[in-house]
């Protein structure tokens, strides 16, 4: 790493309706990303340089108000609060439960039995079982967890499952051997008995208020899909900061609906904005609007030829087929980002050849898709290179270019991998 090159980034929480207390220096961290919240809920992230590691509390409450001041403001008075002048180290205090609060947009007394699908190909014990230990403690009541295994003869993933939780009863056990993401994902979807069902990985941290978030956000009956917030867990090594300004899987602190209606993105290539509806890590479905559009397509996703697109398939494919999609940010994930340049090499080759893989099958649904698309492309091509795009518009001067070059190349790719991943699939169907 070279002396311009920042270093690893330290995270941080915190709560501002409580006091805010000093960061003291923990490791080798010149920089802080905070995740400000207010009653529970997130309103965006400060990031700051630090002195010797460490921030005084009051210091750090005035850089919240510098930078996230007008969004304090409307949320206390969203919740009917008064509107404060200021954030100080006492935190801006207040009541218990706030109308922000999941729990009233959810009757309890009848709430919806949900399913949570976490998929796994074994790899690191720890993280699948931190996952699981995270969803066990979740704070909405009815639930059940299915961990598919997508490699079942050699995981040990069931014998791991079984002598750490026994007793569980909401703990299950489900196998896939036929290889891909999207067949694991619809193999849970068959066996949950939720009528809400929420997918995520098994290399991510849940916050305790995840599931009941999303499920929250089906209070609108027309909502068929929620997304949520993706954070990174760290940012320790150059790989994991550059995926960060690639884009990360983070969408935003603000609620949004997208739909072909009054919710319609005014964006050249909607419903085709790729990323801008969310990430398969981090989803609920409507169990019946689920299997009205057929599940994730098998010949898309991890283990598969074509690599990924799944997550962008299934979104454009809802709301072509007129539901709507919610984006709720209280509903957090933390990922864990891959540590080694080579790996996000790849990986920005992966969702090239996904991307172009989910682009196909599209391109050749019917003529009116067809078409369609065809009129995006220029749209498209500044979207993909020009560097004022939202797409690009996160990436420093340091980004290297040998990353666009990757994602370009497994885009060009991925109509071949696409038509060798259908034929694949078809085959092992067969």
């Amino acid at each position: 790493m070279n002396g311009s090159e920042p270093g690893a980034v330290r995270l941080v929480d915190v709560e501002i309706s409580r006091p805010i207390r000093s960061l003291r220096p923990v490791g080798d961290y010149e920089q802080v990303r905070i995740l400000v919240r207010l009653h529970g809920r997130p309103l965006g992230t400060v990031s700051l340089e630090l002195l010797d590691g460490a921030m005084d509390g009051g210091l750090l409450a005035v850089a919240v108000w510098d930078h996230l001041g007008d969004t304090i403001r409307r949320h206390c008075a969203q919740d009917d609060l008064a509107i404060p002048e200021k954030l100080t180290a006492e935190g801006l205090g207040g009541p218990g439960e706030m109308p922000c609060s999941w729990r009233r947009s959810v009757d309890l007394v009848v709430a919806p039995l949900a399913t949570v699908v976490v998929t796994t190909c074994g790899g690191p014990e720890r993280r699948l079982l931190a996952t699981v230990r995270d969803l066990l403690a979740q704070s909405y009541p009815r639930f059940e967890v299915v961990v598919v295994d997508n490699r079942p003869a050699t995981s040990g993933v069931s014998e791991l499952l079984a002598s750490i939780h026994p007793a569980d009863s909401r703990l299950r056990y489900a196998r896939e051997p036929q290889p891909g993401l999207s067949h694991a994902r619809n193999r849970g979807a068959a066996v949950a008995r939720g009528d809400l069902i929420a997918f995520t990985d098994d290399d991510v941290e849940i916050d305790p208020d995840w599931l009941a978030c999303l499920v929250a956000g089906f209070a609108d009956s027309r909502v068929a899909c929620v997304t949520g917030l993706i954070l990174p867990l760290e940012l320790e090594t150059p790989a994991q900061r550059l995926l960060e300004e690639f884009g990360g899987y983070a969408k935003g602190f603000e609620r949004r609906i997208w739909d072909l209606g009054e919710h319609r993105l005014d964006h050249p290539l909607y419903p085709y904005t790729v990323g801008a509806f969310g990430s398969g890590a981090n989803a609920a479905f409507r169990r019946e609007a689920l299997a009205a559009i057929g599940g994730f397509d098998g010949a898309l996703g991890a283990g598969t030829l074509a690599r990924g697109g799944e997550d962008l398939d299934i979104y454009v494919t809802c709301v072509q087929r007129g539901y709507r999609i919610a984006y709720e940010p209280g509903a957090i994930v933390r990922h864990a980002h891959l540590r080694e340049m080579d790996q996000i090499h790849q990986k920005m080759r992966d969702y090239g050849v996904g991307l172009g893989a989910m682009l196909t099958k599209h391109l050749f649904r019917d003529r009116a898709t067809f078409a369609a698309m065809v009129a995006r492309v220029p749209s498209g091509a500044r979207h993909l290179l020009s560097g004022g795009s939202t797409k690009n518009a996160s990436r420093s001067s340091r980004y290297p270019a040998s990353l666009v070059r990757a994602e370009l190349a497994g885009l060009v790719y991925g109509p071949v991998a696409y038509l060798r991943s259908r034929r694949s699939s078809s085959a092992r169907s067969s």
